[in-house]
């Protein structure tokens, strides 16, 4: 946004090449903010890299850690840039030159499934408005909803890939989006999206 960059999450390790290869093709030198949302290979498995070749501002992580080389690597790659991660406090805004992004979650200290830890947040820009999801569950998506937050939005990022194990009726209808995105792999081993998410999304649409 203007002059400002943000990157959520940095895909698997078998992808870093092409996230590097695209972040350079835009000309960013800099990423004022870097959400890894939580400590999954398909979702921080490129951010060692991308903390070696890039000047990092403020990182927001879960407080949630993994057991796994790649979780090993991105804290090495941290603690070698000097880079203090921040743990996200649902209810925090801050700027992104002219967008307001606001952290909604995750709203409690402990859970069984680790996607649960994920940060969402929503990005307002002018009159439009984003909800990164991460792979954030239902258990979540109702703590965000028992919380009261605005999560009304026109593109709704589904949450763990368009899994049946998110988008709950009544968390889609408060989202109510105009646009709904499953950020997955074609012919994928997990079958995301899910039919009955994306039948959902029909019925709602």
């Amino acid at each position: 946004c203007g002059d400002k960059s943000m990157l959520i999450d940095a895909g698997p390790n078998s992808g870093e090449k092409e996230l590097l290869k695209y972040l350079n093709s835009t000309g960013i030198k800099k990423l004022d903010y870097v959400i890894a949302t939580h400590p999954h290979e398909d979702h921080i498995g490129g951010m060692d890299k991308v903390i070696e070749n890039f000047k990092i501002g403020t990182m927001y992580m879960p407080k949630k850690t993994a057991n796994t080389k790649t979780f090993k690597y991105m804290v090495q790659a941290m603690n070698k840039a000097n880079i203090k991660p921040k743990s996200p406090t649902p209810g925090e805004k801050f700027k992104l030159g002219d967008a307001v992004c606001e952290i909604l979650a995750p709203n409690s200290g402990e859970y069984a499934s680790t996607n649960n830890y994920s940060i969402v947040m929503k990005l307002t820009y002018g009159k439009n408005s984003f909800l990164f999801t991460g792979d954030a569950e239902v258990l979540s998506e109702k703590e965000i909803l028992a919380k009261g937050f605005n999560i009304s939005c026109d593109v709704l990022k589904l949450g763990h890939h368009g899994s049946r194990s998110s988008t709950s009726d009544a968390f889609l209808k408060k989202a109510n989006p105009s646009c709904a995105v499953a950020d997955c792999e074609t012919g994928n081993d997990y079958g995301h999206p899910h039919k009955e998410t994306v039948d959902k999304i029909g019925r709602a649409s």
